[in-house]
């Protein structure tokens, strides 16, 4: 009998209440039970209580939370240049005791997850989403520089770009880190695993080469072209994907059957960038309609988790120091 699916969330209190939501989600639609671990520096006694509810609910999971004060934080000699809390997912890989898929805070899932958890790996020991808000300025790049040199204004700022914000990443395959699987038992055999959570050499080579993206920019400069593809649907970044984009000249048909697909039917919603869907925001308005369709969904499941623990969960997601 093999092993029920494993998942992973890694949060700071800012975005304890969030990550509830998105493992609410995640136990809703697992058909099967699974194991779930929590890892963060400090759980605060509401979003504990909230997790009691959710083990009632769902006796067939098994979640284990785990709080590691040491966590690095502002004692950090780097603290001041970056988001410490931003590279935690480097200690979350550390205690993997198995295969796991490793999930951002900010996502709804909307089917059950362990069809993105067999993701096939072959001999790889990560797989990951593509980011086509990066791939697709290689792609529009590559385009116009080969059919249509004379248009120079569509491509000639992209270098720069690219030179400025990736250093020394291939953007062809650049993958989206929110949603990762990976296999760490795998990982440690080859000897990658060491490296790749090593905050230090992490932080001191972003810093060198400018990065912009945190763990992500580390985890594909480090496994460039030794990443296995997962589908787009389980890591649809709701906010940078735009559906103008399947009519560029330049998006190639394997992008546009992705984008197709996770417009169809989305595994996991992931609202990577500014706009959040727990945040009062005026400019609400100006979302398209598959933007408000993925908010009005993560309300739902934070009204339906409101109901079962007697909290204000939207309430308490902005307000991160809520006790």
């Amino acid at each position: 009998m093999s092993d029920p699916a494993h998942f992973s969330y890694v949060f700071n209190r800012g975005y304890a209440f969030p990550s509830l939501v998105s493992l609410s989600s995640l136990l809703r639609q697992s058909r099967k039970g699974c194991d779930v671990l929590l890892l963060t520096d400090c759980a605060v006694p509401r979003f504990k209580a909230a997790l009691d509810c959710l083990r009632e609910r769902h006796p067939e999971s098994r979640i284990n939370l785990v709080e590691d004060p040491t966590l690095p934080s502002a004692d950090h000699p780097l603290a001041h240049k970056v988001r410490l809390q931003n590279f935690w997912q480097l200690s979350l890989y550390k205690i993997l005791p198995r295969k796991s898929l490793a999930i951002d805070g900010d996502t709804l899932v909307m089917e059950d997850p362990a069809e993105a958890y067999e993701t096939p790996l072959g001999q790889h020991a990560i797989a990951a989403a593509p980011d086509y808000h990066f791939q697709d300025l290689y792609y529009r790049k590559r385009y116009y520089r080969r059919f249509y040199p004379f248009e120079q204004n569509k491509w000639r700022d992209i270098p720069a770009i690219l030179c400025k914000s990736k250093r020394d990443i291939p953007l062809r395959h650049y993958c989206n880190n929110g949603i990762v699987l990976i296999d760490m038992p795998k990982l440690r055999a080859t000897g990658w695993a060491d490296r790749l959570c090593d905050l230090d050499t992490c932080l001191s080579t972003k810093l060198e080469k400018g990065w912009e993206h945190n763990d992500q920019d580390w985890v594909n400069f480090m496994f460039a072209g030794r990443i296995a593809p997962m589908s787009l649907r389980w890591n649809f970044q709701i906010m940078l994907i735009v559906p103008s984009r399947t009519r560029k000249r330049y998006t190639p048909r394997h992008m546009r059957k992705d984008y197709k697909d996770g417009f169809a039917r989305p595994g996991i919603l992931h609202f990577a960038g500014d706009r959040k869907p727990w945040r009062d925001m005026e400019t609400d308005t100006d979302l398209n309609t598959l933007h408000r369709e993925a908010f009005l969904h993560w309300r739902k499941e934070a009204e339906r988790l409101s109901e079962e623990t007697g909290m204000d969960i939207r309430h308490l997601c902005n307000d991160p120091l809520a006790a």
